[in-house]
């Protein structure tokens, strides 16, 4: 008889722990998700910021990158060996 009021309250006992442990593994899911979405959202916000920011002066990029000056080829910019 003992042995069977242990088995179930064993039994019981580690049902719950399983579950428990289940609410907390979809808990941990859950707030995985939030920072996925936060981190998705601030890169799309940083995207955006950056595209306004290089359009503010009023021409495309394009233009931005040709009226570029090269650099210059003088003997200060050459590496010593």
């Amino acid at each position: 008889m003992w042995d069977l009021i242990h088995k179930n309250h064993s039994s019981t006992s580690s049902a719950r722990q399983l579950a428990e442990m289940h609410r907390k593994l979809i808990c941990i899911g859950e707030k995985e998700r939030i920072l996925r979405e936060r981190s998705a959202d601030r890169e799309a916000h940083r995207y955006l910021l950056d595209a306004h920011r290089l359009f503010a002066h009023g021409r495309p990029v394009r233009d931005h990158i040709l009226n570029m000056s090269p650099p210059e080829t003088g003997e200060s910019n050459h590496m010593v060996a």
